[in-house]
């Protein structure tokens, strides 16, 4: 398979005809099928950056989005629905803090994160499926611990993970938010949330 970088040269070719000669253009279609979901998204948002330049587009037109709705099925999977049911994938412990703001619109303060270390730990558990409930015990006591900066690990990783699959400012959407010391929120309203799991 062609790197990202040859990828990307073939795809914004800028030769005499402007155009992708057959072979080229059937290897840019081989390395297309093969790319993941995330990788795709990546390289459709450079395609609309492309797009913009070439037609005059202002970049504010560019950056017009609007949060979609996500699906979360009984098994604790993250759905987009209006993209034939892509998947959002991240780590258990990440996807645990993520689904327990999501559950929780009025917001956290993660100082009182240990009001909610039941809930987490369920959540934990029905996500992970692996490794002893000790350790994950003590994930979850790290998270609620205010002396770790475990949970601002995790909620960075969120940001980045949900990054790569809404783009510009539409990961703000989804994203743990809120001023130093107050509550954090997922500002996403939640009429886009759809929970299929208990």
């Amino acid at each position: 398979m062609i790197g990202w970088e040859a990828f990307l040269t073939l795809l914004l070719y800028e030769g005499e005809s402007g155009v992708l000669e057959e072979p080229a253009a059937g290897l840019l279609a081989e390395y297309i099928d093969r790319m993941d979901a995330a990788s795709l998204l990546e390289a459709m948002q450079r395609i609309a950056g492309r797009l913009s330049r070439m037609t005059g587009s202002t970049e504010a037109e560019a950056e017009k989005w609007l949060p979609e709705k996500i699906v979360v099925t009984e098994d604790y999977r993250i759905l987009i629905p209006d993209r034939f049911d892509m998947e959002i994938r991240m780590r258990p412990l990440v996807k645990t803090v993520f689904l327990l703001f999501l559950r929780h619109p009025e917001g956290i303060r993660f100082r009182e994160l240990s009001k909610y270390r039941e809930e987490m730990l369920r959540l934990y558990k029905a996500i992970s499926n692996r490794g002893s409930l000790d350790n994950m015990e003590k994930s979850i006591d790290r998270l609620i611990d205010p002396a770790d900066n475990s949970i601002n690990e995790k909620v960075s990783v969120l940001t980045e993970t949900l990054s790569r699959y809404f783009p510009g400012p539409g990961a703000l959407y989804y994203s743990v938010r809120g001023a130093a010391g107050q509550v954090k929120r997922i500002s996403l309203d939640r009429c886009l949330v759809e929970w299929k799991a208990k």
